[in-house]
């Protein structure tokens, strides 16, 4: 039996691994895959490996989550490449004969191996991209990211202020703009099908729909989600109408954390219309609201203006948040529990 090995960090997956693992498949019986993480990454270990099990499918490729701290380049250590042959033959049932990279260490691990090299677009001609361009601007390189896990690399931009101040008009306009996708208000949509008024027994389900909505929006976005409101407008409100609190919603009203948050401003006139009964404390809901924001540790930016020149401005935050590298805080454990739906 002929036995491949390839080995990464796969920090995070991208097409270019998929196909140095496809084209190495195709010249081995057996492959064995290495999944190799340190703790001080910032997307863990664990979820790449979980990543790379939904990506590859094959039942001849063996995939193998490799945690030892080994030393990542020669010079850091004298004993370099025997510290990893030791680790790569402790994971391998069969003896190796061939190793499959797209890197320039591809000669020397082979000669320490003592079997074959065969590289692949090693030039990146075919596949151009590397994980750290990922990690570094995600939206750049965004057709490079697998469909399957473009979700967790998606910037979600939260609007949020009080009543009637463009958040749903604004919303729209920015998804048309990025060609992305946007949520609308769930508590709108849930109270406009209600048949009897609005109650304390309601805040739940609409904090719960909304993140739900969230959720699956993420999944087809293009690079950027847009939400009308969040979970911390309804805590506001659910504090505003029956000064109580839920604590399932107040704790990831206060610990979802968002790429980044457009406040708008109370600068354009209020429109009454059936859900809306606070005009008269649009000064008061406003300082609610940037209590809530730094309560949840939030930064924002102002958007202020007439509608065109909010959307001008929110255009140009946005453009600026599109170049920002990866959110350490999306791959965390805690978020990633916060956003199960029990």
């Amino acid at each position: 039996m002929n036995h491949g090995l390839v080995l990464g960090k796969f920090y995070p997956p991208h097409k270019g691994h998929l196909n140095l693992i496809r084209e190495a498949k195709k010249q081995c019986d057996f492959l064995t895959v290495l999944i190799c993480s340190l703790e001080r990454e910032i997307i863990p270990g664990f979820l790449r490996f979980e990543w790379m099990i939904e990506l590859i499918t094959d039942p001849n490729i063996k995939l193998v989550w490799v945690q030892e701290e080994n030393p990542q380049y020669p010079e850091e250590h004298p004993n370099f490449w025997n510290i990893w042959k030791h680790t790569i033959e402790s994971y391998s049932i069969h003896p190796i004969d061939i190793v499959f990279t797209s890197e320039l260490y591809g000669d020397p691990l082979a000669s320490v191996l003592g079997c074959k090299h065969i590289p692949i677009d090693i030039e990146r001609k075919e596949f151009p991209i590397s994980a750290t361009k990922i990690r570094e601007s995600p939206l750049n390189h965004w057709n490079y990211i697998p469909e399957t896990i473009r979700h967790y690399f998606v910037k979600r931009i939260v609007l949020t202020g009080s009543e009637s101040v463009g958040k749903t008009t604004l919303a729209k306009k920015l998804a048309e703009h990025f060609k992305t996708n946007w949520i609308p208000e769930f508590a709108r949509e849930y109270l406009e099908q209600k048949p009897t008024p609005m109650d304390e027994s309601d805040f739940l389900p609409i904090a719960k729909g909304h993140l739900l909505s969230e959720i699956e929006a993420a999944k087809t976005s293009n690079g950027i989600l847009f939400l009308d409101t969040d979970l911390l407008t309804t805590k506001v409100y659910l504090e505003r109408y029956y000064r109580s609190e839920i604590p399932w919603l107040t704790k990831r009203a206060l610990s979802l954390q968002y790429d980044a948050s457009l406040f708008l401003d109370i600068d354009i006139p209020w429109e009454k219309d059936k859900l809306r009964d606070l005009g008269e404390e649009r000064e008061e809901m406003k300082t609610r609201f940037l209590e809530s924001m730094e309560e949840a540790n939030r930064d924002f930016y102002l958007i202020k203006g007439n509608f065109l020149e909010r959307e001008t401005l929110a255009i140009d935050y946005v453009n600026k948040i599109k170049e920002w590298p990866i959110n350490a805080t999306s791959f965390t454990k805690e978020q990633m529990i916060l956003r199960k739906i029990e």
